[in-house]
């Protein structure tokens, strides 16, 4: 059973929202984005309750800011099941749900699992109701029956591993029930495999490498038993090949296996110690698992992080994968990125769609934004530069003006190499702000004219181009030549016509750029000084309130609006 989407209504911090899922499914977003909720929604469903019901209780309602106002209700939580190829759902997979479903007729058959519950009295207790039917079938649902419910749970067994409990944790959630017992040789391996874990987390084992060379062989040949192709995982490279080719990278030669470091040890180990204490007992043949796994990153070193995502990714289940690593996350596909955002209770995911970037959009991207600057990733809005000496510059200079760019959800980017298109395009796509600073030259008047062309009505917002030619120039005219000629070891002023372009050029042939940038950010900063120069303060004020605004614009709400600053000084 492939569980192809998830939606809910008035189902704890959400009113409306739903989620689509892949073969993995990577979920980012802020702490208030939702996410916990709709994890919580799964577990309502496909997690066993009161006598196996679905149990709706009242801290799951949606609660309006105004505490005294009644609960919002009904909840309603529907889970949407995909056939993925034609004839894959017959009789003898899905059993008695099989009556549920019309006869194939060429496309994908799709089964919904309806929950829902009123919103209760002061002094009642919900009460939970269910219906399982084919989509856009006029057969008859079936209502309230457990024993269906009871099939979709052995057919699709939800795995969810909280953050922490790869390492042993129980988190903070609902506890786990116990896992049926393996049978057989799988139950000495997982006894084994439990055996080591539990001596190198208690540190009473005598030989702790031994323990877990012992612990990971144990733990590759369970695993291999059931199937699962973990033994040539372990990279955290090789997506973002593929994305680029368009095809599998399937390049590795034949028979390569892991080389057996200790971080891939441990990673197998504490992945495959995990699975057995929550749910490798459910895995039964014929069934395909729910793998939920909130933040695999927390407390793993990045060598054992790569193990692990690669145990992860090879899986033979459906996963939806929590995290905060900008490791993990740039090597994730593209298109498995899910960024929720909410407002109002309503929340809405951002995913990169089918054909929105190029190949060369995808190979730019993925070395120059997803490995270099990763935690651009989960930012509210870019601020996009051109080069070192604005990545640099405009965090002081926020600072100076009053604001933290990390605290307000702004990353410097830099574009000269990556060029425009691809960022904007990635941004757009993920319901990332962005707003463009460039040069006053020739060449910032193409990035310039880019930028405007891909921000329509929008460029006010969107666009900050400089009257001079560079940013030393901007500094230079608002206050700071002095540290420009002392650079240069000109001292006394020249108004001969050409004077300023070629006393920078000299500073910076005795310096470097940054080394004038750290010079004009001390000159900023001390006491007296003229302040941050107005168009790069206007820029500065711009990023963050858009980054403000983020969660409050979607894209049908992104019309113009006149910037209170004007033209920000741009030239046409």
């Amino acid at each position: 059973m492939f569980l192809k989407s998830l939606e809910v209504q008035n189902f704890r911090g959400i009113v409306t929202g739903r989620l689509d899922l892949d073969e993995t499914t990577v979920l980012i977003g802020e702490n208030d984005c939702g996410k916990s909720s709709l994890l919580a929604a799964l577990e309502v469903v496909l997690a066993s309750g009161n006598g196996d019901r679905p149990v709706v209780e009242l801290h799951h309602f949606h609660r309006p800011s105004d505490p005294s106002l009644t609960l919002q209700g009904p909840v309603k939580i529907d889970l949407v099941f995909e056939e993925r190829a034609a004839g894959e759902w017959n009789e003898a997979s899905l059993g008695m749900l099989a009556r549920q479903l019309p006869a194939p007729a060429g496309g994908s058959r799709h089964l919904v699992v309806s929950v829902t519950a009123a919103a209760p009295g002061s002094d009642e207790t919900p009460v939970t109701h269910w219906k399982i039917f084919a989509a856009g079938s006029a057969g008859a649902a079936s209502q309230d029956d457990l024993d269906h419910l009871g099939a979709i749970r052995r057919l699709c067994p939800l795995v969810w591993l909280r953050s922490g409990m790869l390492l042993g944790a129980t988190g903070d959630g609902p506890a786990v029930e116990p896992n049926p017992p393996a049978r057989g040789e799988l139950a000495k391996l997982a006894t084994e495999v439990e055996s080591h874990y539990e001596a190198l987390l208690a540190g009473t084992s005598s030989n702790e490498l031994e323990e877990l060379k012992a612990g990971y062989e144990a733990a590759r040949e369970l695993l291999k038993r059931r199937a699962e192709e973990y033994h040539s995982a372990g990279s955290l490279s090789h997506t973002p090949v593929s994305e680029v080719l368009g095809r599998r990278a399937d390049h590795r030669p034949a028979g390569l296996a892991f080389h057996g470091s200790a971080a891939q040890q441990i990673g197998v180990l504490i992945v495959t110690a995990a699975i057995i204490r929550h749910g490798l007992g459910k895995w039964a043949a014929g069934t395909t698992p729910l793998l939920v796994v909130e933040d695999p990153e927390a407390h793993l070193h990045l060598m054992t992080l790569a193990s692990v995502w690669g145990l992860l990714e090879h899986a033979r289940a459906q996963k939806i994968i929590g995290t905060q690593s900008e490791t993990l996350l740039a090597a994730a596909p593209l298109h498995s990125i899910r960024r929720l955002t909410r407002t109002q209770g309503r929340m809405r995911q951002w995913r990169v769609r089918e054909g929105a970037l190029g190949r060369e959009d995808t190979r730019k991207l993925s070395y120059h934004l997803r490995a270099r600057r990763g935690e651009a990733m989960y930012a509210r809005c870019w601020m996009l530069v051109e080069g070192e000496t604005e990545f640099w510059m405009m965090p002081e200079l926020a600072r100076l003006s009053g604001y933290d760019l990390n605290l307000e959800g702004v990353a410097l980017v830099e574009f000269a190499q990556c060029g425009l298109p691809p960022l904007i395009k990635l941004a757009r796509e993920l319901g990332i702000e962005w707003h463009v600073l460039t040069d006053g030259d020739r060449t910032g008047q193409d990035y310039a004219d880019e930028a405007r062309s891909m921000a329509g009505a929008e460029a006010d917002w969107r666009l900050t181009r400089l009257r001079e030619p560079d940013i030393e120039h901007c500094l230079w005219r608002h206050g700071y030549a002095g540290v420009y000629r002392h650079s240069a070891g000109i001292e006394r002023p020249d108004d001969r016509r050409g004077a300023t372009r070629r006393v920078i050029q000299r500073a910076i042939k005795r310096h470097s750029k940054p080394y004038l940038a750290f010079e004009a950010l001390a000159a900023v900063s001390a006491t007296g000084s003229p302040g941050v120069p107005p168009p790069l303060k206007r820029t500065i004020d711009t990023c963050v309130q858009l980054a403000r605004g983020a969660p409050e614009r979607s894209e049908a709400q992104r019309s113009p609006r006149k910037h209170r600053h004007g033209r920000h000084g741009r030239r046409r």
